[in-house]
């Protein structure tokens, strides 16, 4: 009788490990696979893709996107939205004046700018809550 047990051998057991390490491989694998896809690039322009370079590349980078998302990124408009009489809402964020902070504040991603910032960013969403179109004023 081995000391493995009655009807067990060396060479039985040597199989069965190579069989649990090919298991875990293979499961190991997989999870990398699935682990590996959730963090593939992203390829939308809105989302948030690094520094803006310029506050033209803020306006055009929001153009088709989300209004929702928007309000994420550079925190509520500090100036009341409103309806336009064709439907669409104008959001207003003044930045020479106090506002709450969005994402971009939070993690340093407007262009570099000094004390004395005197820019406005409007932008136009449908009823959806579509961005439309969008532009600045000042932000020199």
């Amino acid at each position: 009788m081995s000391r493995l047990g009655a009807g067990s051998s060396y060479g039985d057991d040597k199989k069965m490990l190579k069989w649990n390490t090919l298991v875990l491989g293979v499961m190991m694998a997989g999870c990398l696979t699935l682990l590996q896809t959730g963090c593939a690039a992203d390829k939308a322009k809105r989302d948030v893709s690094g520094p803006y370079q310029t506050w033209d590349d803020v306006v055009n980078r929001w153009i088709g996107g989300d209004r929702q998302k928007l309000y994420l990124e550079l925190g509520p408009p500090n100036l009341h939205p409103h309806e336009l009489p064709d439907g669409r809402t104008e959001m207003v964020w003044d930045f020479a004046i106090d506002r709450m902070p969005g994402q971009a504040d939070e993690y340093n991603l407007f262009p570099l700018y000094g004390s004395n910032l005197n820019c406005q960013l409007h932008f136009f969403a449908d009823e959806k809550g579509t961005i439309l179109d969008g532009y600045r004023v000042g932000c020199e």
